[in-house]
């Protein structure tokens, strides 16, 4: 069999599948509905340049991944939302209109809790943390939006709090009046685990994506009291009050944020559930026999 780990690599592992001398089966693990991902960009994006490109290529990818999705024997998608929002996409022109589109189920990606010990979280932490790559756009623009739109509401509240931000290529946030005090963007680190122990609130504020957030089911996996926008939570188990918080709008999510900073018990809470969730929904065995269904070869 030929596996292709994301839509990227579809055009690779069709050339090995013509080169085979026997036709293998072939099946492509869909992480996101990728498209989604420059259309909900444009939705947010003030530029009209900017808005009009992200709409064009949410509209060319569109087309590619309905059609290269149809020329797979398996595709295996992470999230039910994100089959959904491919199987509604019409055949691109040349493409068979009656090809159903294929599903070989839904497999989310995993962590290993079991191997994953809980951070042992500071009684004074004050770190509202942010972990992930920043050369992604929609974690870019999160962190931005959360800087600008979010963390000064934060501050009014929550004076000691320090916004901090793990990950490579951060955008510049020096120049939007937070105190140096208050920021610390820290780029790469190799053991983000002393942050995340002084970390209050572990955030999530995306605007745009697909798929699901891995960084919730890390955040769960570490046993850290999370806040984040629905679209953040997209794809993952949550249960709202209980194993994260939910915010989607700056006075909101800054209330959310400022609740763990000053309600411990809160966040223990949030601590206990999340690191449930991901011990009973999200440890790589739970998937094992998954796995094994796709690449069942029918004779």
């Amino acid at each position: 069999a030929v596996h292709a780990d994301q839509l990227w690599m579809a055009p690779y592992a069709q050339l090995v599948r013509d080169a085979a001398p026997t036709r293998p089966l072939t099946v492509l693990d869909q992480h996101n509905a990728v498209y989604l991902i420059p259309g909900r960009l444009a939705a947010d994006e003030h530029n009209p340049l900017k808005r009009g490109l992200l709409a064009l290529e949410a509209r060319k990818l569109a087309r590619y991944e309905a059609a290269v999705c149809r020329r797979f024997d398996r595709v295996t998608w992470v999230t039910h939302e994100d089959f959904a929002a491919v199987q509604h996409l019409p055949a691109p022109a040349g493409e068979p209109d009656a090809a159903p589109l294929p599903n070989a189920g839904v497999i989310p990606i995993c962590a290993d809790p079991a191997a994953t010990a809980p951070i042992d979280q500071r009684p004074d932490a004050r770190r509202v943390t942010f972990l992930g790559g920043l050369h992604y756009p929609p974690n870019a623009q999160g962190v931005r939006w959360f800087a600008e739109q979010v963390f000064p509401q934060v501050l009014a509240q929550a004076p000691d709090a320090v916004l901090t931000v793990i990950g490579k290529q951060p955008p510049p946030l020096d120049g939007l009046g937070i105190p140096a005090a208050n920021l610390d963007v820290l780029g790469y680190v190799d053991d983000p685990a002393p942050y995340l122990a002084e970390t209050a609130a572990f955030i999530v504020p995306l605007l745009a994506g697909g798929g699901m957030r891995v960084k919730i089911v890390d955040g769960w996996t570490w046993g850290l009291p999370m806040v984040s926008t629905s679209v953040g939570a997209e794809g993952t188990a949550i249960a709202p009050g209980e194993n994260i918080l939910l915010a989607d709008t700056p006075a909101d999510f800054a209330a959310a944020t400022v609740r763990l900073l000053t309600r411990p018990d809160v966040g223990r809470r949030l601590r206990d559930a999340g690191r449930c969730t991901a011990e009973q929904a999200y440890g790589w065995r739970s998937v094992y026999r998954a796995w094994d269904r796709v690449y069942a070869i029918e004779d």
